[in-house]
């Protein structure tokens, strides 16, 4: 009759066995949290990366097009400049080659100090 009281008067509580199961299963859901909040903010870094080199190479790409042919054909090879963006830094190369008499190709090359980049190609002619 006294466990009986005991367990409607709520007395008896929670052993120790049922706290470390409670405290084990708490810990790996936090650090499965944490896991997962880790990934986000490296995704989010690396998506600012990529976005921020894009936007440099198209930049370059369209400085590059208000160029005569002439101008483009003075300015053939590889170039190399370090740019700072938004607390970023960025590596640009700038190739340009000759095809032929009326062909040109430009390429033009974004990489940040952990090689993630953006490469992008085109294509000038004369005709």
């Amino acid at each position: 009759m006294k466990w009986h009281r005991n367990y409607i008067r709520g007395d008896e509580g929670f052993t120790l066995v049922e706290i470390a199961v409670a405290v084990a299963i708490l810990g790996i859901v936090v650090a499965s949290l944490l896991s997962l909040f880790a990934q986000s903010l490296f995704a989010s870094k690396f998506s600012k990366e990529i976005t921020a080199a894009t936007l440099l190479a198209q930049e370059k790409i369209e400085e590059i097009k208000g160029l005569s042919f002439e101008e483009l054909q003075k300015a053939e090879g590889l170039t190399e400049e370090t740019v700072e963006l938004s607390d970023m830094e960025f590596t640009i190369y700038e190739k340009i080659e000759k095809i032929d008499d009326a062909l040109m190709k430009i390429s033009v090359e974004v990489k940040t100090k952990n090689n993630n980049g953006v490469r992008i190609v085109t294509y000038r002619g004369t005709f």
